[in-house]
């Protein structure tokens, strides 16, 4: 699930046992509305559309203490059902965490928890929608991309998190294995198409998509005001598969007051091909008040070879209305899919309740 950064924190049930020292019960419900006009440079084919979607989310989150070593523990998952999603409802945030509070580090089994790249991330981004959100479900495919090549976060994996005081935390993460076999040919671009990453609880999968590893950063650097992170990730493939995909990306905001800046680069190879895809975010927001922002961003994504750049320029605006949030957004694309022509309009409407 995307986050929303123009979002309070959910709500939480608490339900206090013995065995269970904290427990908590949220959720959120997502509903959209999005219209889409697409245009062609020439011939007829100008498709357009409309029409709501939405998405449900569940989370049931423990946290406590060991009885061995004084160290914190916390487990959870979550059932996320995305729009009307036929399987993987348990594939986000599912975790048990390790935690030596006096050292800061964090052993993490776990798939799609801890600080990662493989997620919508942009720094760019301050709240609203994503480069990716404004430019998907139009008549031709996109370029901004969700995941990042090996999308190693989505795959459960071993992490070893380490604070280092004010800075931020760096982080470590490995799976040994990314996909699971029931969608992965073992060749071809199927070798891209991150899944699951595990088998049950008594079994596992392995196919020619095999080890991934990532290395991560978050933090303010010991500066207020600032939120700065970077990644590099890569996996390893054996059998027929040359194709080695790898990732990296950086971004950084910073907050002055009502007015908060940021930038985004994403590297990543995330076809058979072994071209690489870039993409630069640029963002602007603006606090009016303690409810309501509005902010733009722009954005290009081009494909080594490739002759055309896709751009998208939009608007956001949110209003946190209590209990529920609105979120509205504007944009125009240009050469969608880094094709010379393929453009198209969106606008988009978000309600977010929490529970």
């Amino acid at each position: 699930m995307k986050k929303l950064l123009v979002t309070s924190a959910l709500a939480g049930v608490l339900v206090s046992s013995a065995a269970f020292a904290q427990t908590t019960i949220t959720g959120e419900l997502r509903v959209n509305y999005k219209a889409v006009e697409s245009k062609v440079s020439s011939g007829t084919t100008a498709l357009s559309g409309r029409g709501f979607g939405n998405e449900q989310q569940i989370n049931v989150q423990t946290k406590g203490k060991l009885n061995v070593g004084g160290l914190d523990y916390a487990a959870g998952f979550a059932i996320e059902n995305d729009g009307q999603q036929a399987s993987t409802i348990f594939n986000e945030n599912s975790y048990i965490d390790l935690t030596n509070s006096s050292s800061g580090t964090t052993i993490s089994f776990s798939q799609d928890h801890i600080q990662r790249a493989d997620t919508d991330r942009s720094a760019a981004v301050i709240f609203g929608f994503t480069p990716n959100e404004f430019s998907s479900g139009g008549h031709a495919s996109t370029k901004f991309s969700q995941t990042l090549g090996t999308a190693v976060g989505q795959s459960w994996t071993a992490s070893i998190l380490q604070k280092v005081g004010d800075f931020g935390t760096l982080s470590y993460s490995y799976a040994p294995t990314l996909a699971n076999g029931a969608s992965d040919t073992g060749s071809g671009a199927a070798f891209f198409s991150n899944t699951m990453g595990s088998g049950n609880s008594e079994t596992f999968l392995e196919v020619d998509k095999e080890a991934g590893y990532e290395y991560g950063f978050v933090g303010s650097l010991g500066i207020k005001g600032l939120n700065a992170y970077v990644f590099d990730g890569a996996a390893t493939a054996k059998g027929a598969n040359t194709s080695i995909p790898h990732t990296f990306s950086y971004g950084a905001n910073y907050n002055m007051g009502q007015f908060t800046v940021g930038y985004a680069y994403k590297r990543y190879n995330a076809d058979s091909t072994n071209l690489d895809n870039k993409e630069k975010h640029y963002g602007l927001a603006y606090a009016i008040d303690d409810k309501q922002s509005i902010g733009v961003v722009y954005a290009k994504a081009n494909v080594e070879s490739s002759a055309a750049t896709q751009k998208v320029t939009g608007i956001n605006y949110g209003y946190a209305l209590g209990p529920v949030d609105l979120t509205v957004g504007l944009a125009k694309n240009k050469d969608v899919g880094v094709v010379s022509g393929q453009d198209q309009d969106m606008a988009m409407i978000r309600l977010i309740g929490k529970f």
